[in-house]
């Protein structure tokens, strides 16, 4: 297997009070990005493993676990939030779904 596609793990960090200013600061996003493997599982596969039938669903395969909290992830651009995850050896399998529309924005 090949990690040749890339996965952004993106989580809002709150707004704080910065003691060195004196200010309110902004907290905005923390991005990480990690190599991994994408598959877009068929209709029939989707049914099968996942349970539904949702085109917008992707099954993630990493070689290193994610242990860090997140909000939402970007593949390929386009938003995917977490659905399910399972750890096999070292390797860890997340289940991500689009958004309920169909447009991943």
């Amino acid at each position: 297997m090949r990690y040749t596609d890339t996965i952004t793990f993106v989580k809002k960090i709150a707004s704080h009070y910065d003691p060195d200013t004196g200010q309110d600061v902004d907290g905005g996003t923390q991005k990480t990005t990690m190599f991994c493997h994408v598959v877009q599982p068929s209709m029939a596969k989707s049914a099968l493993v996942i349970g539904d039938l949702k085109t917008t669903d992707l099954v993630i395969h990493l070689k290193q676990p994610v242990t860090a909290t997140f909000d939402h992830c970007l593949v390929n651009n386009s938003k995917y939030t977490f659905e399910l995850s399972k750890t096999v050896g070292r390797r860890q399998i997340l289940t991500l779904r689009g958004d309920s529309n169909g447009s991943n924005t």
